[in-house]
């Protein structure tokens, strides 16, 4: 082999060993990282593992609840009566900010914190910020008050703060506060909540929060939350779902002007408390409710809800279904006659007295007029003369009505009537209950539920149940919707019914409501005054207070709107039904009716129609009344021969003509309201069924006929 061929063969095996020696250089470098990757991968995934994914854990939360809003409550006019707002407390976390970036915000910063909260100065803003962060605190509050989103996004933009939390240290924490756009209108009916869930995780408190509060606060969602660049932000994994909306049957306008008149009423008489219910005759709608307690500071605030749960005896108010009963078992005719003496009137061991025995008493009264003028010795003595050997039968009338039974409302916390049976086996029955139940005590009954007896005598003796919700809705459509709920189709015979109802419509025109007569609406109802027990301390412990109150319905021809008043211990006057609860109901009435009545804003009274409204043939004291009331010129055809009048309109005035009323022949009764022409009849002796609504229009004995006492005349009304 030749020396050339020699050097070939060792150059070329020098540049195998190089490119061998740089490929194990290469791999190595390769390997190296390689190997410190997977020694770094088994150090993490093993020796350090559960260290890391704690740290992991604690930067990821699983299963996040997610809070609904809440559902609003609306009027029946969409009026918002509550909804949840947000606020928001601000709080820094000074070791998030830098020395030099927080003195050279400071003074602007709290320029505009003074400016815009207006609860400090500038100069105690810079003191209470310049504590925090001497102290270098994390969670210090920079006002005491929350502010609302708005207001959050514009301190967002202040000087410092608009650097964002991780340079300025601003954070805010949120609160949901439930409020009332209405303030105390209806307060305790519509309710309040909790700040926080309770155990079973409700948040309603009270009234309808509580009762529907299950609807209301809708269902929670479920979120992951992972911290990323030192703050959380959230995926939601399931969403919430909003709670339904109420829309109850309230009315703002009339819940207005209850409460409004209970107010006035309750100060001008020094008043502890009171309560107004107004419903809706036919369907049993709540259209308002108020229920008004003095305060230690002398201001009337809602607070108990009176109307629902409140457990006294009724007092005078239950006098009408002592008479229904006793006119129902067919012992008590309206006519027959009751001795009542002087006003005072022993009775087992007690003494029974009426309100005016110190003015003599009423003496002779007949039935019908024991309720005119709410004798409790006419009212006991009837009851007790034909019911003292059969107790029962007087409170099986009471329960065949369903006085005694619950109604199951939607406000939570609610009383029930409470009537003892003499046959209870857990309580004595003395001699003197069924006289002093005949006149409402020894029961116990919630207004409402007196309401709601008086409703269906208005309401064609049909009982409905009172409610409070028209229907539950979402994104503005309803989802449900509640029906008016009849509790009993007739609590009483038409007979009955209608010989109730002219006792009530004459305790207004003739009786303890007299003041209550209005020129503008007729009204009937009952007047009660009743002594407040105090337990086992009784009646006088601590001297005599008293409850009065007025239940009825208007306009009482053809009833509309049914309410209850209740006042409890009127203290800068003696206590009257008929003056002070009865006043408050003749206030509402009118100025529901001025309202229905009202002309539209902006109309000159120059350009307003001439046409004078129609009246009707009727009681000429009352004809002339309304007459002045709305400042119509009124006539006289001929001389007073009674008390009844035709009408007739010459365009210009009405035109009065005085019927002539003889003695045992049938009056003539067309074109006079039912009310009027039901009363006329009935004080004849003739019994009246009435057909159709609005003024009668013919009546089955034609005028003048001779009639026998205890006839049936029907009066067709249209």
């Amino acid at each position: 082999m030749t020396t050339g061929m020699r050097n070939d063969n060792n150059m070329g095996e020098q540049i195998r060993r190089q490119i061998r020696l740089r490929y194990r250089v290469t791999i190595s470098l390769f390997l190296v990282p390689v190997a410190a990757i997977l020694w770094n991968v088994v150090q993490t995934q093993f020796v350090e593992g559960k260290a890391w994914r704690e740290l992991a854990r604690k930067q990821r939360r699983e299963n996040v609840e997610v809070a609904p809003n809440r559902g609003n409550i609306y009027s029946r006019d969409g009026q918002l009566m509550a909804s949840t707002v947000p606020s928001y407390a601000l709080y820094m976390d000074f070791q998030a900010v830098k020395p030099d970036t927080f003195f050279h915000y400071l003074n602007p910063l709290c320029n505009r914190l003074a400016e815009f909260l207006g609860d400090k100065s500038s100069s105690a803003y810079r003191n209470h910020l310049m504590k925090g962060y001497q102290k270098r605190s994390r969670e210090y509050l920079i006002t005491s008050k929350r502010v609302s989103h708005t207001e959050l996004r514009t301190i967002q933009t202040f000087p410092l703060f608009k650097k964002g939390r991780n340079q300025s240290g601003l954070y805010q924490k949120k609160y949901l506060k439930r409020e009332k756009p209405f303030g105390s209108l209806a307060s305790r009916t519509i309710g309040d909540i909790y700040g926080e869930n309770t155990k079973d995780g409700r948040i309603g408190k009270n009234g309808l929060e509580m009762h529907y509060d299950s609807l209301l606060r809708g269902d929670k969602g479920l979120c992951v939350r992972q911290k990323v660049a030192g703050e959380y932000i959230s995926v939601i994994t399931q969403a919430p779902k909003d709670g339904l909306d109420l829309i109850t049957t309230l009315d703002i306008y009339l819940q207005d002007i209850v409460e409004a008149s209970l107010r006035r009423e309750l100060s001008r008489i020094n008043a502890v408390s009171g309560t107004v219910v107004l419903m809706k005759v036919k369907t049993g709608e709540v259209l308002a409710i108020s229920n008004l307690a003095v305060a230690d500071s002398g201001v009337y605030r809602e607070s108990q809800n009176f109307a629902i749960s409140d457990q006294s005896e009724p007092g005078s108010t239950f006098k009408t279904f002592s008479m229904m009963v006793a006119l129902e078992d067919g012992l008590v005719h309206p006519d027959d006659s009751v001795q009542t003496g002087s006003g005072r009137m022993p009775m087992y061991g007690r003494t029974m007295t009426d309100h005016n025995w110190d003015k003599g008493g009423y003496h002779m009264l007949t039935a019908a007029r024991s309720i005119w003028f709410s004798s409790n010795i006419g009212i006991s003595t009837l009851i007790d003369k034909h019911y003292h050997t059969n107790p029962s039968r007087f409170v099986d009338g009471l329960y065949r009505m369903g006085l005694n039974k619950p109604m199951d409302l939607e406000i939570p916390g609610g009383g029930k009537p409470r009537i003892p049976h003499p046959k209870d086996k857990h309580r004595y029955w003395a001699k003197t209950d069924l006289p002093w139940m005949s006149i409402g005590y020894v029961t116990q009954m919630p207004p409402i539920y007196t309401l709601a007896f008086y409703n269906a005598i208005a309401n064609d003796g049909k009982l409905m149940k009172p409610y409070f919700v028209k229907a539950l809705s979402k994104d503005g459509a309803d989802v449900k919707t509640f029906e008016p709920t009849v509790v009993n189709e007739a609590i009483c015979s038409k007979k009955t019914l209608v010989e109730i109802r002219r006792m009530l419509d004459s305790v207004v025109v003739h009786g303890t409501g007299k003041n209550i007569m209005s020129p503008v609406v007729p009204i009937a109802g009952k007047t009660g005054t009743a002594q407040l027990s105090k337990g086992a301390a009784g009646y006088q412990s601590g001297g005599k207070s008293h409850q009065v109150s007025f239940c009825g319905y208007f306009p009482a021809d053809h009833p509309e709107y049914s309410a209850i008043v209740v006042i409890r211990q009127p203290r800068s006057e003696l206590p009257s039904g008929g003056r002070q609860a009865g006043g408050v109901f003749k206030d509402i009435a009118e100025r529901i009716c001025a309202r229905e009545w009202r002309v539209k804003p902006g109309a000159r009274s120059d350009s307003l129609p001439s046409i004078q409204p129609p009246v009707m043939y009727g009681q000429a004291s009352l004809t002339k009344r309304v007459l002045r009331h709305f400042d119509i010129p009124q006539t006289e055809a001929n001389k007073p021969s009674s008390d009844w009048v035709g009408v007739k309109n010459t365009g210009k005035r009405v035109e009065l003509t005085y019927l002539d009323m003889a003695d045992r022949l049938v009056p003539d009764v067309r074109r006079m309201g039912a009310r009027d022409a039901a009363y006329l009849l009935g004080s004849r002796g003739l019994s009246v069924n009435l057909s159709g609504k609005g003024r009668v229009v013919s009546q089955s004995i034609s005028p003048g006929s001779l009639y026998n006492k205890g006839q049936t005349i029907t009066l067709h009304l249209e």
